[in-house]
């Protein structure tokens, strides 16, 4: 059974990956907008919305790292399946860059675009998810004899290798990296997992631990954004170093999305509707691009503050996305390759 507060998170993330996508009209619009607001608003925005992918892989420790299926089931229900995803989706663009003069037609540039180096850059995330899927057995084996206190152990590691490496940046001192080595597919998916089985002793003291969690990283990248604005150009290194809080955030963006939802009834046309628009959701990965791509064409010819125009090109990406995605799953061919 789904849980609604787990299709919020997916919600949420598709609509962070979107924006992680707008470019110049979003994402990067700190190196192009003369407007304060929008300036600081953008720069906030960026480690926020690099937690999407962290906020993915997490839902799937939550909903996969509990199950019991053996290798059988797993390459033939899943790794199979996800594979046919991939060839399906990434020859699909390949023929769009092939016709558009920007990929040659051959089988290397095929293989090329399909696995090696997509000419889509924003697929990576499917070769990700298939790694995590390929370790889910071990991943398993893993969580099953874990403690608590070892999660709090994990999570103290990506907390302490976090703020070591943005010092690191600011400083000139940097870390050895592979000291704090915790891969994303193995960190993520365990802390959702330790989040979503987590037993609930006060839901609203919880919601201010992971408010918290989420909130005073975003104030330290506030406050380093203005120290170092006037020494530093706001990219490259830069950058980086603001993004390197990004699992403290993912952690309590989670956790407390978990925790408002925690004991709340919510109408059952409500929750009906959250489900149908969750279950959009990875076919919004999969075209948001093409989509995004229309709605540009119209975003350009409106004229509001910057910012505010990020937000309704996001939104609107969005809101055609479920609705295309929605009509797409009406056709049985279609349905099981998104």
């Amino acid at each position: 059974m789904k849980k609604t507060y787990i299709e919020c998170l997916r919600i949420i993330a598709i609509i962070l990956v979107i924006y992680n996508h707008t470019r110049e009209l979003g994402f990067t619009l700190y190196q192009y907008t003369s407007d304060p607001c929008s300036y600081y608003l953008s720069v906030l925005m960026m480690p926020v919305c690099k937690t999407a992918v962290p906020l993915f892989l997490m839902i799937s420790g939550a909903t996969l790292l509990g199950k019991e299926e053996d290798y059988k089931y797993l390459f033939s229900r899943r790794i199979v399946r996800y594979v046919g995803i991939i060839l399906f989706w990434g020859s699909l663009q390949y023929c769009r860059y092939v016709r558009t003069g920007k990929a040659e037609m051959s089988v290397r540039g095929w293989w090329n675009n399909i696995y090696s180096s997509p000419k889509l850059e924003t697929y990576w995330y499917l070769y990700l998810y298939l790694g995590f899927l390929i370790l889910l057995p071990l991943l398993r084996k893993t969580v099953a004899g874990m403690r608590d206190q070892d999660y709090r152990y994990l999570f103290g590691l990506s907390c302490a290798g976090s703020v070591l490496t943005m010092f690191g940046y600011f400083s000139g001192c940097f870390i050895n990296g592979s000291i704090f080595l915790l891969p994303s597919v193995f960190l993520y998916p365990l802390l959702g997992y330790w989040i979503d089985k987590a037993p609930r002793h006060n839901d609203r003291k919880d919601a201010l631990k992971y408010s918290l969690t989420a909130i005073l990283p975003l104030c330290v990248i506030v406050s380093a954004c203005l120290i170092f604005e006037k020494n530093m150009d706001l990219n490259g290194d830069f950058m980086d170093a603001i993004q390197c809080l990004t699992p403290m955030i993912s952690f309590g963006i989670f956790g407390l999305i978990k925790s408002m939802d925690a004991g709340h009834r919510h109408s059952a046309r409500l929750e009906k509707a959250v489900l149908a628009v969750g279950d959009t959701v990875f076919g919004i990965y999969l075209t948001e691009d093409m989509i995004r791509n229309q709605v540009f064409k119209l975003i350009v010819h409106i004229h509001a503050n910057d910012f505010i125009l990020a937000v309704l090109y996001t939104l609107l990406t969005f809101i055609l996305g479920v609705v295309f995605i929605a009509v797409m799953k009406k056709i049985p061919i279609l349905k099981r390759l998104i």
